[in-house]
């Protein structure tokens, strides 16, 4: 029994620490490392984590007592994880936590705000590189223009550019996840007779992070597309 103990907490923090880390997505190679580093690099509130590890604490409970080999129940677990972060989870654990209604919208609105401030910090930082991305296109096409390009190290800029644009695309698709399911959440919980105005007008918060993240994007994009190095 305690060497099941013992493999259930390894599986348990080796599952936490990939999910944390997968919550990036996209390859980093030739990203800015001021997109990469940091709180910026993730993108879900701690409360939300911390259900997700007693969700693979009980499937790998389960999954080795069961008699599977410990690396089986580290990929049902880490399957599992992605599982409970997009579906119903996360609800039916605050619906367990908190039977008073107002109770659990106070505690949704907390984390959808550390959501929000979380948004905030990765547009930040997104614009602080992706404003020298649009300063690096303006000589580029000055460059273009003057017949005076330098191939090689241009490439290299557009590389990064790339890079960067890929990197925050992948990052936005995954907080706009997170946004609907916070919305899901809402109608699920209005359906059930519970007021969701408060916290619908902090899911209207987040939504106007995204929305500034989202412009920032699609402005280097535009002016990305428009360079052309032969």
């Amino acid at each position: 029994m305690n060497k099941i103990i013992g493999t259930l907490a390894l599986c348990v923090s080796l599952v936490l620490t990939g999910c944390q880390s997968s919550s990036g997505g996209a390859s980093t190679r030739n990203v800015d490392p001021a997109l990469t580093k940091g709180n910026t690099a993730q993108f879900f509130s701690k409360s939300a984590w911390q259900a997700c590890a007693v969700g693979v604490g009980i499937m790998g409970v389960g999954c080795l007592l069961l008699g599977e080999k410990a690396g089986t129940c580290l990929a049902s677990a880490a399957v599992g994880c992605g599982v409970m972060m997009g579906g119903n989870y996360y609800l039916d654990t605050k619906r367990a936590e908190y039977a008073n209604a107002e109770m659990r919208i106070d505690a949704y609105i907390q984390d959808l705000q550390q959501n929000t401030l979380e948004v905030q910090a990765i547009t930040q930082s997104a614009k602080n590189v992706l404003d020298k991305n649009l300063a690096t296109l303006h000589v580029l096409n000055e460059q273009i223009k003057n017949d005076n390009m330098n191939k090689k190290q241009a490439q290299k800029n557009l590389t990064q550019i790339d890079a960067n644009i890929a990197y925050l695309n992948d990052k936005l698709k995954r907080i706009k996840k997170v946004e609907h399911d916070w919305v899901n959440l809402s109608v699920q919980e209005q359906q059930s007779g519970v007021n969701v105005t408060r916290l619908d007008k902090e899911i209207g918060e987040l939504h106007k992070q995204i929305s500034a993240l989202e412009k920032q994007i699609n402005l280097v994009t535009q002016q990305r597309s428009a360079v052309k190095v032969s």
